[in-house]
């Protein structure tokens, strides 16, 4: 067989290979060592070797092809393909690829208390109470009541002074329509305390003063989509208070408000309007104040420019005849998105002269006060607003104004204790720069400051009687620990001039006549400071030093302030 043939070749080459190589070795001499040594000469010996092997014989590749191809086979080869689609979204890594939000998990609300009480005590017979009672946190009913009394008297004979306020409130917030009501009495209650230090006249027996006022008012608005172009909205108010003091003073009022709204593209077409009807009555008099104002207006508007072009139509009746007309425009124009606006606006008005507002300025006021509505003939005023962070926020405003028939307080000639009310002769232009800055981080601080400068020219009279031309307000609050917090007020007025009336001591020949003075109303800071302690969250207390500069200045002439006040108390949540 071929495999034996191989086998034996092999053996026989393998055992010739073995016996050539014997008798090669067997061949080779061993050289002798001769007696001297010569190291120039060596011995060489010429050997010639021969190797026999099986001969192996290689073809190459082409041989190898026994058949020829066919040139002229010109069928296609066609392959059998399956292809296989796969459902998926091309994902583009050269991008930075969205975050996307996790769901928050909805936890248990935590239990809020709707109720609140305290009460605290104080020097110069200080006593403090309030209540507020709410509904729970329904988002489409709330309801509540509160209630606040202060009292405190002075070192002087019958200063003293008491208010007390109590309200309740209802509001149903529906899908399409929010309803709203209230209801308040607020009461004060108070002395003619003043007294000359010059004792220029004598006040033994301080007449009592106090003050009733009754307000209850209903709001409908309806709710509407700001995403909506075509969006119409409206709302109404209507308002009736009732108003007396100790003597015949009574004032009752009724007032109706509301607007139309509707968008149409890039514009927004309206209409306001105030129909205010009021009487007012004392000892002397009793005549009917009326105002009936109509404001139609057309704003064009944009992501960041709105412009708002109307006319404010009033018409005084009842006492009073006349018909004013001004302008009514603003401007709005966002120069950095949620960081800065400049704003103006033009236009006028006309404002009706209350017993209510006068006794809110001073509560010395005497009785039969001279009423008129004071004009504001022309009002331009243009500024700039918005945020230096998120949580600080900054508005600066410069304005010209010019007034007629507007008032001041002025000392009653017969009883200086009591105040009436006077009007600047003519018109009277005020310029006025007004600021504005509030920061808010949570419960851990918060600042709100108000800075009020204005200059009064009117050509007859040389000052603006009791107008202070400086005034800042400024209240903040600041966190200490997790139970402690502090707190601070400042009320800072410049000083203001006062119209002194006086009988002359020389009578003329008509009998006396009547004098004036200056008088200088010094300029005050009233520094107060506060803390709060809650011990739990329904325990707390309070702590608080009202005017620590212990400053007894006058807003009045006559009327010093009560001084230094500490007040402190405990607090109740439930």
């Amino acid at each position: 067989m071929r495999t034996r043939t191989k086998y034996n070749v092999a053996v026989s080459l393998i055992s010739g290979f073995m016996i050539l190589s014997a008798s090669t070795f067997s061949q080779v001499k061993p050289q002798e060592t001769p007696a001297v040594k010569d190291t120039t000469k060596r011995n060489s010996v010429t050997e010639e070797v021969e190797v026999i092997r099986s001969y192996k014989p290689v073809l190459a590749d082409a041989v190898k092809i026994r058949r020829s191809p066919n040139l002229n086979d010109s069928r296609p080869f066609n392959s059998n393909l399956t292809y296989k689609l796969i459902d998926k979204r091309l994902e583009l890594n050269s991008a930075i690829r969205e975050l996307e939000a996790q769901k928050l998990v909805i936890g248990q609300k935590e239990a809020l208390l709707n109720n609140y009480a305290q009460i605290g005590l104080g020097n110069l017979g200080t006593n403090l109470a309030q209540v507020n009672i709410a509904t729970g946190q329904d988002e489409a009913l709330q309801a509540g009541f509160n209630f606040n009394h202060l009292a405190m008297s002075g070192t002087l004979n019958q200063q003293k002074i008491s208010t007390q306020n109590i309200g309740a409130y209802g509001r149903n917030i529906g899908d399409a329509i929010i309803l709203e009501g209230k209801l308040k009495y607020d009461r004060t209650s108070t002395y003619f305390y003043g007294l000359d230090p010059l004792n220029s006249f004598l006040n033994p027996n301080p007449a009592k003063q106090r003050f009733n006022f009754i307000e209850a008012d209903g709001l409908l608005l309806n709710r509407t989509d700001p995403d909506d172009e075509a969006n119409f909205n409206y709302a109404a108010k209507a308002t009736v208070s009732i108003f007396n003091n100790a003597f015949n003073a009574k004032e009752n009022s009724f007032l109706v408000s509301g607007g139309l709204g509707k968008d149409i593209n890039t514009f927004h077409l309206g209409v306001n309007g105030v129909l205010d009807i009021t009487t007012s009555k004392d000892s002397s008099y009793s005549f009917n104040n009326n105002l009936f104002k109509i404001n139609p207006y057309i704003q064009f508007k944009k992501e960041r420019f709105a412009f708002t072009a109307g006319i404010n139509y009033v018409n005084e009746f009842g006492a009073n005849q006349r018909i004013n007309l001004f302008p009514a425009a603003s401007l709005n124009l966002m120069l950095i998105k949620n960081y800065l606006t400049i704003f103006a606006d033009l236009g006028g008005d006309v404002e009706k002269a209350r017993i209510k507002n006068f006794s809110d300025l001073n509560p010395y006021i005497n009785q039969n006060l001279d009423l008129r509505n004071t004009v504001t003939k022309f009002d331009a005023a243009g500024g700039i607003k918005g945020t230096f962070a998120p949580n600080i926020g900054f508005k600066a405003l410069a304005s010209y104004q010019t007034f007629s028939n507007l008032s001041y307080f002025v000392n009653n000639i017969n009883e200086q204790q009591k105040f009436d009310v006077a009007y600047f002769t003519g018109n009277t232009n005020v310029i006025g720069l007004d600021a504005e800055l509030n920061m808010s981080f949570s419960d851990a601080f918060q600042l709100d400051s108000k800075l009020q400068i204005k200059q009064y020219d009117n050509e007859v009279e040389a000052f603006a009687w009791l107008r202070p031309g400086f005034l800042l307000n400024s209240t903040a609050s600041f966190k200490l620990f997790e139970k402690v917090t502090l707190s601070g007020d400042l009320l800072f007025q410049g000083e203001t001039k006062a119209k002194i009336l006086n009988y002359s001591t020389t009578p003329g020949p008509g009998g006396p006549s009547i004098i004036e003075t200056i008088q200088t109303v010094k300029p005050f800071a009233d520094i107060s400071v506060g803390a709060k302690y809650q011990y739990s969250k329904k325990i707390g207390g309070f702590f608080r030093v009202n005017n620590i500069l212990a400053n007894e200045y006058n807003r009045f002439p006559n009327y010093p302030n009560y001084g230094l006040n500490i007040l402190g108390g405990l607090s109740y949540g439930f």
